[in-house]
């Protein structure tokens, strides 16, 4: 099973109704809601018994988690996935974080987040393995006047990119999450709070190095990887 840590775009939450963190625990969902451009259409399983048993977990460590029953995914959760089970054939757990709309929950704040989490994957007796992703640019700007011209986006500050991955890369967490203050985040673009995504799962693996880390500098991300068993 997966569980997947990422942010809706006004596809599944809007200002009426934003929550800071939420976890989805239908039995299925769909996507991808924006119409991911050469993206085909999913029936997406969710693990609901996982999905609670994270949801009740969490809620025990004083996260204040919002619950949806009805819901579809964008292609936060759904790129990665379709790269990772392109039959759809694992179920996941879509677990959301506010990473675009302010006030954003802190940076630490998401660190104890994937902490929490990876205690609760430690305590599940379902005897599936469970992996964990997450999505997320490090600097980017859509829509904004910060894109390049005659593009919808932009990499406003490639230099901080380059230093987050620097931190990723030697495990140096406790200088990001410092260093990784609302102002901070949204000054790199106006989803570049998308780097909380990957704090939390810096709180999964806690201290670990990545075992492959590639860095997408026009595009403002990277992709990277840990193998990580017994995380508590």
């Amino acid at each position: 099973m997966i569980v997947s840590i990422s942010n809706d775009h006004f596809n599944t939450f809007f200002f009426d109704n934003w929550p800071t963190f939420a976890i989805g625990t239908a039995d299925c969902t769909a996507g991808p809601s924006d119409q991911t451009p050469e993206m085909p259409w999913y029936e997406v399983k969710i693990a609901s018994d996982l999905a609670q048993h994270l949801l009740d977990c969490l809620m025990a460590d004083e996260f204040d988690m919002a619950r949806s029953l009805e819901f579809q995914l964008d292609h936060a959760h759904l790129v990665p996935l379709h790269f990772l089970t392109p039959e759809m054939s694992i179920p996941i757990v879509p677990v959301f974080i506010n990473c675009i709309v302010p006030p954003l929950p802190g940076s630490r704040r998401c660190y104890r987040l994937g902490r929490s989490v990876a205690a609760a994957v430690a305590r599940w007796t379902g005897g599936q393995r469970v992996a964990v992703l997450a999505s997320g640019s490090l600097s980017l700007e859509i829509g904004g006047p910060r894109a390049f011209e005659n593009k919808t986006f932009g990499v406003p500050d490639p230099e901080w990119a380059r230093w987050v991955l620097a931190q990723v890369r030697t495990g140096q967490t406790e200088a990001l999450i410092e260093a990784a203050s609302e102002s901070r985040m949204l000054a790199a673009g106006n989803v570049a709070g998308e780097l909380l995504n990957w704090i939390s799962v810096l709180g999964v693996i806690d201290a670990a190095t990545p075992d492959i880390l590639i860095d997408q500098p026009a595009l403002g991300n990277a992709f990277a990887a840990w193998t990580v068993r017994g995380v508590a």
